[in-house]
């Protein structure tokens, strides 16, 4: 072979072969992030238990109980669930302080729970109302997901139980729709059962549910946008309404997504309503973060009544409407 002159075969060769040393890189890269495990982290000593994917946290479960001081008991009067991006190590969601304390992460409560000639507040938690974690009855990971079941008792002011709620909350890799980051698909399912009778749970949208809260950022600078079904609101800006009409306005969605930047990434998260659960199903949505849906239903100590909703997590740019109605159809069917 003829070499030009002042040139070397060498280089050549490394050219065709450099593709090949990347690619095989990247592939070792992707089997990486394929094998990464799930796992529990639990630290019972300050009531937090972190679902990890590697070395990477997925969700946070935040079921401390502390009366000691009054600055304690106002920090965990409720247990939630916090949201770690996709892709960072960043909280994604609010906990105690901040526009309206009560709101933090994943959270579900009835500003209006009535029984006989009692009203309780398990939304702001006032007047001694409570949330509390009773214990673990299921703690489970492995690759494909991470899931947790814990039974929480909805307490009176003299910490008698007037709900047990068993909480199941799975988190799988979610949909590859926003590059390499991994997103999360996270469904939640709560069981509610009657320590007293025939319980009336109502309340209206913004103060009842299952909801979700952004981080307080959010709310500094009103920054959450929404995308919803076909059929409802094309604006971006919030949609808010309140409870007159009949029916209401913004019912029965089945879906919607709520969008935000936050820390210089911008992130997602699509809600999903089980079609089976009552209607009319009152759909909230607020520019500082706070989004869900709300029913009126009825609760008796020998029926347990169940809820199922999942959520889709993704960082980038946001999924298109088309994309989220897709994904929706799935969990429904």
């Amino acid at each position: 072979m003829r070499t030009l002159p002042g040139r070397s075969f060498l280089p050549v060769c490394v050219l065709m072969v450099s593709p090949l040393v990347f690619l095989a890189a990247t592939c070792g890269r992707l089997q990486s992030a394929e094998q990464e495990v799930f796992r529990w982290v639990d630290h019972p000593e300050s009531g937090t238990a972190d679902l990890m994917l590697g070395d990477a946290p997925v969700i946070r479960y935040m079921y401390a109980f502390d009366t000691s001081t009054d600055e304690r008991q106002h920090e965990t009067y409720k247990v939630f669930h916090h949201v770690f991006g996709p892709g960072s190590e960043n909280v994604i969601t609010k906990g105690p302080g901040g526009k309206y304390t009560h709101h933090r992460g994943l959270f579900i409560g009835w500003n209006k729970t009535s029984f006989g000639d009692q009203t309780l507040d398990f939304w702001h938690c006032k007047n001694g109302a409570h949330l509390r974690h009773v214990r673990f009855l299921d703690q489970t990971a492995d690759r494909q997901h991470g899931s947790m079941t814990a039974e929480i008792h909805w307490n009176d002011a003299e910490s008698n139980p007037v709900i047990t709620e068993l909480r199941t909350v799975s988190v799988t890799r979610g949909p590859e729709t926003n590059g390499p980051d991994t997103s999360w698909q996270i469904d939640w399912k709560t069981s509610l059962t009657s320590h007293r009778g025939t319980i009336e749970l109502s309340g209206d949208r913004q103060h009842a549910g299952f909801q979700y809260r952004a981080a307080q950022h959010v709310a500094d600078v009103n920054g959450a946008r929404y995308i919803r079904p076909a059929g409802f609101p094309e604006q971006s800006e919030a949609f808010q309404v309140n409870d007159k009409g009949n029916p209401p306005a913004h019912i029965d969605l089945g879906w919607f997504a709520m969008t935000y930047e936050l820390d210089g990434q911008q992130y997602t998260v699509e809600y999903f309503e089980d079609a089976d659960l009552p209607k009319p199903s009152l759909f909230s949505e607020r520019p500082y973060g706070r989004f869900g849906a709300f029913f009126k239903t009825t609760l008796e100590s020998d029926q347990p009544f169940e809820m199922r909703y999942r959520l889709i997590v993704t960082s980038g740019d946001p999924p298109k409407r088309n994309e989220i109605d897709k994904r929706y159809r799935q969990f429904i069917e």
